[in-house]
C-alpha cells in the first residue's frame, strides 16, 4: 500500500493548497485584520483534517445501508460514512464499499488484477469526470476493501437490455462520453483491456463513467497532455488560431485536414463489409472455419436476442483480434491502446443493432469470428438502411485492423491520440464536446431526478 498512501498524502496537500487559494480569492477587499482571522480559522480546520486523516480507515467507519451486488470474490454495499463532525451534518457521505475475500483472490489468482485497479484509480484525479473515484482502500485479516463513488444509474448493459437498441443520436452521445473515459485511462499510461457495457456506469443525470480497471495494463507514464480536458483546450486553441468565430468551434469540427467528408477513403485497404459490399472479396485471409461468413446467423428478435447474448458467461465479444492472436501464442502479435477503441466499436455496433457483431452460441466460435473479422463483420441490411453514411464510416474506423484503427500508430511509429481523431470525425460535427456534461443525458435513469433528495435522506 505504500504507493497508495503516498498518493493519498499528495492528494491531501493539493486539496489543502486549493482550500487556501479559494479563501484568498474570497477575501479580496477585506481588511487585513479580518483576513488574518479567517486564515487562523482555516489553519485550525486543517489541523483537524490532518488528525482525522491520520486515523486508519476501517469498516467501523461506515454504516451499511444495502447490498447492491454480489460476485465470486465478495460484494458491493451502499454505505454511509459515519459523521465525525457533529456540527456539520452535510459532511456525511454515501459510498459504494467493495469488499473482496483475500483467500478467494489468491485461490483464483486475482491479486494482481485488484492491485492493478487500485493503483490505476490511485493515479487518477479524484475529480476525474470519466472514471469512478476511489476514495479509500484498506484491508483487514480477511478482506480487501475499496471505497468507491456510488453510481445510482446502473450500467450501460442494463440500459441496453431495457431499451434493446439506441437511435443514432443517443448512440453518438454515449460514444462521445465513452471516448472521454477511455482517453482518461490512456492518459494515465494504462490500457483498460476490459471495455464493455457492464463496466460503463451511469450517474443520476445519465452520464457515463468507466469502472473496473482490474485488467488494465501499465504501458507508459502519465501523460497530462493526453487528458480529455487538455485535448479539448488544445483543439479549441488550434481552431481559434485559424477561425475567429469562437462560438462556432463545436460546429466546425470536420474530418482530417479540415475537409468535410468520410474519415476513411474508399480505397483504404482496411475497408470492410460495413463500408461497401459484403467484405469477403478482399478479406486477405482464408476461411478456415466451418461456418460460412457470408451467411448471417439467424438471431431472435426484440429483447429476446439481448437476453440471450447477455446470458453468455465469460463472453469474449469485446476483445480485439490482436489480443486474441497474442493470447493464442501467434508469433509477432502484440497490442497497444488501440485495442480499447476496437472494444468501443463493438459496443457501438451493439447499441445500434441489438447484439454484438461476432455473437455466437459458444465463446470458441465467437473467437474464431473475431480473428476472421474482415469476413464475418456485417451490419444487417434493415439496420444499415437506417444509419447515416457518417455513422457507418465512424464504426469502420473503430472496427478496423490495428494499423488503421482509431488510436493506431503513424508510419513513423508514433501513436496518434484516438480522442483527437474521434472529435474530428464528421459523425460528430456539431456535437457539443465542451458542454456534454452540462445537461442531463438523453436517457435519464429511473428516479434520477429524485436521487439528490434521496441521497440527502440517506445521509
Amino acid at each position: 500500500m505504500p504507493h497508495a498512501l503516498f498518493r493519498g498524502n499528495q492528494h491531501q496537500q493539493v486539496e489543502k493548497h486549493t482550500r487556501k487559494m479559494q479563501l484568498e480569492r474570497k477575501m479580496i477587499g477585506l481588511p487585513e485584520e479580518k483576513k488574518q482571522t479567517l486564515r487562523n480559522t482555516l489553519e485550525q480546520e486543517e489541523i483537524s483534517i490532518q488528525k482525522e486523516t491520520r486515523k486508519p480507515i476501517t469498516t467501523s467507519d461506515f454504516e451499511s445501508l444495502v447490498v447492491v451486488g454480489r460476485g465470486a470474490f465478495g460484494e458491493v454495499r451502499l454505505v454511509r460514512r459515519k459523521n465525525t463532525d457533529k456540527s456539520d451534518p452535510s459532511s456525511v457521505q454515501i459510498f459504494a464499499l467493495k469488499s473482496m475475500k483475500k483467500d478467494m483472490m489468491v485461490l483464483k489468482n486475482q491479486v494482481g488484477h485488484v492491485k492493478a485497479e487500485r493503483d490505476a484509480l490511485a493515479m487518477a484525479d479524484e475529480n476525474n469526470r470519466w472514471l469512478t473515484s476511489l476514495h479509500y482502500s484498506f484491508t483487514d485479516a480477511t478482506h480487501l476493501y475499496m471505497v468507491m463513488e456510488f453510481m445510482p444509474g446502473g450500467d450501460l448493459m442494463s440500459l441496453l437490455m431495457k431499451e434493446d437498441t439506441f437511435p443514432e443520436s443517443i448512440t453518438r452521445f454515449f460514444m462521445a462520453e465513452a471516448a472521454f473515459a477511455i482517453s482518461s485511462v490512456h492518459a494515465l499510461g494504462y490500457i483498460h483491456r476490459d471495455i464493455k457495457p457492464d463496466n460503463m456506469l451511469l450517474d443520476a443525470r445519465g452520464h457515463l463513467k468507466l469502472t473496473d480497471l482490474g485488467l488494465c495494463k501499465k504501458v507508459g507514464d502519465v501523460s497530462p497532455e493526453d487528458h480529455p480536458d487538455i485535448i479539448i483546450e488544445m483543439m479549441r486553441a488550434q481552431e481559434l488560431s485559424s477561425n475567429s468565430e469562437a462560438s462556432d468551434w463545436n460546429k466546425t469540427q470536420t474530418g482530417s485536414g479540415g475537409a468535410v467528408g468520410m474519415h476513411r477513403p474508399h480505397g483504404d485497404v482496411m475497408a470492410m463489409s460495413i463500408d461497401e459490399g459484403t467484405g469477403t472479396e478482399n478479406a486477405g485471409t482464408e476461411n478456415t472455419g466451418t461456418e460460412n461468413p457470408t451467411i448471417r446467423p439467424k438471431m431472435p428478435t426484440g429483447k429476446a436476442r439481448r437476453e440471450m447474448a447477455y446470458s453468455t458467461v465469460g463472453t469474449p465479444d469485446y476483445i480485439a483480434p490482436e489480443v486474441l492472436a497474442a493470447q493464442n501464442g501467434a508469433s509477432g502479435y502484440s497490442y497497444t491502446c488501440a485495442v480499447d477503441w476496437w472494444s468501443l466499436g463493438v459496443i457501438m455496433y451493439e447499441c445500434l443493432v441489438g447484439y454484438t457483431p461476432f455473437y455466437a452460441e459458444d465463446p470458441v466460435t465467437t473467437c474464431r469470428k473475431i480473428l476472421r473479422w474482415r469476413q464475418c463483420l456485417e451490419i444487417p441490411p434493415e439496420v444499415k438502411s437506417q444509419l447515416s453514411r457518417e455513422c457507418i464510416d465512424f464504426l469502420s474506423c473503430l472496427l478496423a485492423g490495428p494499423e488503421n484503427r482509431v488510436g493506431s500508430s503513424t508510419p513513423s511509429g508514433e501513436f496518434t491520440n484516438g480522442l483527437k481523431q474521434i472529435i474530428s470525425h464528421p459523425w460528430f460535427k456539431g456535437f457539443d464536446w465542451e458542454g456534454v456534461n452540462d445537461t442531463e443525458g438523453p436517457l435519464l435513469p429511473t428516479g434520477g431526478r429524485e436521487f439528490p433528495e434521496l441521497l440527502e435522506y440517506l445521509k
